[in-house]
């Protein structure tokens, strides 16, 4: 059952990449079919980590305690939400954008956090998936019957994101808190860093992906999440 959980994990990498570049073809075209189309793929990697998250708790008697490991509790803090319908479920930033102003087209600022690759690795970076930092600093406020984490959770996540440091820049900018936006994808890179150590012994990879994210997770550098790259995006959307 773990391979076959580590293969579905590995795929939802693929999945959101090939749903990003199709979102970037749709989005002049027909805009809730695109944003659609990412809010999928990024519900199926959340998944596919949670249902990794069971499958280890109940196989390896859990080998690595998700809750008290940043990379692991955002995934959880992220999915929670967004299983049970809190916080607004983390948006991304185009349901927000959305969500919030009297039309998609309008015009608004936002400060975009993104964690810049490890620097070992040579011309390494990441796409974009923005998801709404204000919702999910207000889901890790949450009580624990509500949130489903720990009270140190909040704590925790802030921490390993340096979230302070980027709240401090945004203010600097004038940009209220509840439009600072992060990248999703190194986040999930790093979560399969954290797991790959404990699950490569449990793991027949069966497929071109799986062995290639098994491998990939065992050699690749973290992104850096306590350094920033900042972005002041002038956002707006089609109709």
């Amino acid at each position: 059952m773990l391979t076959h959980s580590f293969k579905d994990l590995a795929q939802t990498f693929r999945v959101l990449l090939e749903s990003n570049c199709k979102f970037q073809q749709l989005i002049t075209v027909d805009r809730p079919e695109a944003v659609g189309t990412i809010e999928t793929a990024i519900n199926a990697k959340l998944n596919a980590f949670h249902n990794l998250y069971d499958l280890m708790l109940q196989d390896l008697g859990n080998p690595v305690d998700w809750y008290s490991t940043p990379q692991l509790c955002v995934i959880l803090a992220i999915r929670n939400a967004r299983h049970h319908n809190k916080a607004n479920r983390i948006r991304s930033i185009y349901n927000f954008h959305t969500q919030t102003c009297d039309s998609p087209t309008d015009k608004r600022n936002y400060l975009y956090v993104d964690f810049p690759a490890n620097p070992e690795e040579d011309g390494g970076d990441f796409f974009n998936v923005p998801l709404s930092w204000g919702d999910l600093d207000a889901f890790l406020s949450l009580p624990r019957n509500n949130s489903r984490l720990r009270p140190k959770a909040r704590e925790l996540v802030r921490t390993y994101l340096n979230a302070e440091e980027f709240e401090t820049e945004a203010d600097r900018g004038g940009i209220r808190k509840e439009h600072i936006f992060f990248n999703f994808v190194p986040l999930t890179l790093n979560a399969g860093i954290a797991i790959q150590p404990y699950v490569k012994d449990h793991v027949t990879p069966d497929s071109v992906e799986s062995k290639s994210f098994l491998d990939l997770f065992g050699s690749i550098g973290a992104a850096v999440t306590t350094q920033h790259e900042y972005e002041i995006l002038e956002f707006s959307l089609p109709k």
